[in-house]
């Protein structure tokens, strides 16, 4: 039975932290979107904000170097990571019913030694709702990203994504999914 208490315990610990941390990012996501929109109070406290959280997992050879990036809605709290060595996260919010929208590429060599591009592009708006894009490749295939081009294929697609490219064997597995009444983005990059 004490087995069960302790268990029972450390699972309401858990939960109390997680809460935490929620009120922590809305907290945090609340004073940016008020800073960058310049509203006064009463508007703040009569706003609904979208936040989008996000891992980001590096299994390749080496770390990843960010490459590029686009926002095209929404507002960082915590910036995406310029290196990733194994995992790292994200954080945006905006107001509804914009919401979140951007896109990230990161850069590095995969097992064989050949230097490659992977690609996240994630939404969360009123427009869309939730989506997740992804590609993967040689290097060069993101030297000159045509944007639209992206916003469009983000716009279309679901809520996971796994594209993979047989010449550079790399591929990526993502997700957008709920989590605590936010977005919660999963990205795994593999090669």
């Amino acid at each position: 039975m004490a087995s069960f208490q302790c268990e029972k315990k450390y699972a309401t610990d858990v939960q109390v932290d997680r809460s935490m941390k929620a009120k922590e990012l809305f907290k945090k996501s609340k004073a940016i979107i008020v800073e960058k929109q310049h509203l006064d109070n009463d508007a703040a406290t009569k706003m609904q904000i979208i936040i989008v959280e996000g891992v980001l997992k590096n299994q390749t050879k080496g770390p990843l170097s960010i490459m590029d990036s686009k926002v095209f809605a929404g507002n960082f709290v915590k910036q995406f990571p310029n290196t990733i060595s194994t995992s790292d996260d994200f954080a945006m919010a905006n107001m509804y019913p914009e919401g979140v929208k951007a896109a990230v590429v990161y850069s590095g060599t995969n097992r064989i030694g050949f230097e490659c591009g992977w690609l996240v592009a994630f939404a969360d708006t009123e427009a869309t709702g939730k989506r997740i894009y992804a590609e993967c490749g040689p290097k060069g295939k993101f030297d000159n990203i045509n944007w639209e081009n992206i916003e469009k294929n983000l716009d279309e697609s679901g809520e996971t994504t796994n594209p993979c490219d047989p010449f550079t064997m790399t591929s990526v597995y993502a997700s957008i999914t709920n989590s605590s009444g936010n977005s919660a983005v999963d990205a795994t990059f593999l090669g």
